[in-house]
């Protein structure tokens, strides 16, 4: 790998990010784009300031699925940066390692196609994933890298620490274990290396997986994160929807894009690998349709331009661009017909790749101006006018938990588990926050109608940004009953 290429994939990472933020800025200002990024930035500042894996200072608690990447931004709490410039500083370097990397894979079967590489810095998704604050890009970073070790060849070792550090990101990305396994299996069977060599460097996977389960024991009581039970309660309802229906939703999220044009390229490398009987790539097929059903099957969302598919999306990519790029070659040795196709078809992908690019940092930036206007700006508003003293029920707690000291109850169940089993029964969560004797509720109205109807309104976010959105501002009410329970107590 040159020099040269190492320097376009950066420089074009850094324009990207650096472009995303300055339409972020110009549209409203600064920030994230979604309200989760503030749990990890809460959780980052607590661990940093010596107060444990606490939302609530030195109260442990398990609402961070990525304790890796809250690790990672605690780095920047302990050396005193600014939160947002750590934060997007990580980004968008993790953004270039995706470009160095994904180089290298076509690299590794043709050096003459590393310029592909520059499309992964480019690609929408990616880009808003690498300022998003969110675990996301750390999430491509490992599956992309786990693809060019497998393609390189690479030793059982370096695949295992990939395999254990992803434990750390996101649960689900030991389903790597699937590629993995088969590049093991290939190489005993070749003789190369026998089955007890192959098996070692799997020890340190089952060691990182028994210490995630006890970290998450030893601050949440369970072996998984909060997140991973409350995310499946909160959304139950939508895995009623025909089973059909849920899969092509998560199919098509990376088709949302120049990447749409990957779809017949994506197909007949699948083909190719069936009729050469190559395994691993086969594997990585299987992998990608297996991350589609999971999510299909147990968090049928696709919000947040389907964050949760993002990781999944870089195996299309390389796949579908791997495939296209070889239809292409196919057809250009036909006479004219055959140049004119391949011709367009480029053509076509670069411009819908700079296309989808503007259109995502307009989207960054409209995502990040309702996260501020909705979660950042109520949160500077509750702390300067409720008293100190108050108990807030609240559904949204990055924001509040990183801007207030007020004592929170979390109604979706990350940082008070307990509400889990009953978080989408509003009759339940009302006796549950007069148990917890509340004595405001903050939330978007439209999510819990029964709980906010009759109660009084103290303040309502910008309803300009929301109406965009055909929904009803953020809101605080007082609520109802503990105003009169603490009357009757006296």
């Amino acid at each position: 790998m040159k020099v040269r290429d190492l320097l376009l994939i950066c420089c074009l990472a850094v324009l990207s990010g650096t472009a995303y933020l300055v339409s972020s800025q110009v549209r409203y200002r600064l920030g994230f784009p979604l309200d989760d990024a503030w749990i990890h930035q809460t959780y980052a500042r607590n661990f940093a300031q010596g107060n444990g894996w606490s939302f609530k200072a030195g109260f442990p608690s398990g609402g961070t699925t990525a304790p890796l990447w809250t690790f990672l931004l605690s780095i920047g709490y302990w050396v005193g940066l600014d939160r947002l410039f750590w934060a997007y500083f990580l980004g968008i370097g993790l953004l270039a390692i995706v470009g160095i990397l994904s180089l290298r894979t076509f690299q590794l079967s043709d050096r003459s196609l590393g310029w592909l590489g520059c499309f992964f810095v480019l690609e929408w998704h990616f880009v808003w994933a690498s300022v998003s604050g969110m675990e996301t890009i750390l999430a491509i970073v490992l599956v992309v890298a786990v693809y060019e070790r497998l393609l390189a060849d690479k030793s059982m070792w370096s695949l295992s620490a990939l395999l254990a550090a992803s434990v750390w990101v996101r649960p689900d990305l030991l389903s790597l274990a699937l590629p993995i396994g088969v590049s093991l299996v290939i190489r005993a069977n070749s003789n190369r290396q026998p089955w007890h060599y192959q098996l070692q460097p799997l020890f340190l996977v089952a060691f990182s997986g028994l210490a995630y389960g006890f970290f998450n024991l030893s601050v949440s009581g369970a072996w998984l994160p909060t997140t991973y039970y409350a995310k499946q309660i909160e959304y139950m309802e939508l895995r009623s929807l025909p089973l059909s229906y849920r899969l092509w939703q998560q199919f098509s999220v990376p088709l949302v894009g120049a990447s749409s044009l990957f779809l017949l390229g994506f197909f007949y490398r699948a083909y190719l690998f069936f009729k050469t009987k190559a395994w691993q790539g086969l594997a990585w097929i299987g992998w990608y349709f297996l991350m589609i059903g999971l999510y299909a099957t147990r968090l049928p969302v696709i919000y947040q331009h389907g964050r949760y598919m993002m990781p999944a999306m870089v195996v299309y990519f390389l796949i579908g661009l791997d495939g296209s790029i070889r239809l292409y070659r196919w057809a250009s040795q036909k006479p004219i017909v055959g140049w004119v196709v391949t011709r367009a078809g480029v053509v076509s992908w670069m411009i819908l790749t700079i296309v989808f690019w503007a259109l995502g940092a307009n989207a960054f930036a409209k995502d990040v101006q309702l996260i501020e206007t909705q979660m950042v700006e109520t949160a500077h508003w509750a702390q300067k006018n409720l008293p100190a003293q108050s108990r807030i029920a609240v559904h949204d707690i990055g924001a509040m938990g990183y801007f207030t000291n007020h004592d929170l109850v979390d109604l979706a169940g990350l940082i008070n588990p307990e509400v889990i089993p009953f978080l989408r029964d509003e009759a339940k969560l009302a006796e549950y926050l007069d148990q917890k004797q509340v004595d405001y509720l903050i939330c978007f109205p439209q999510w819990y109608p029964n709980l906010t109807k009759d109660l009084a309104v103290l303040h309502s976010a910008d309803r300009i940004i929301t109406e965009a959105y055909g929904e009803l501002p953020m809101t605080i009410y007082r609520w109802r009953v503990n105003g009169l329970r603490k009357l009757w107590n006296r």
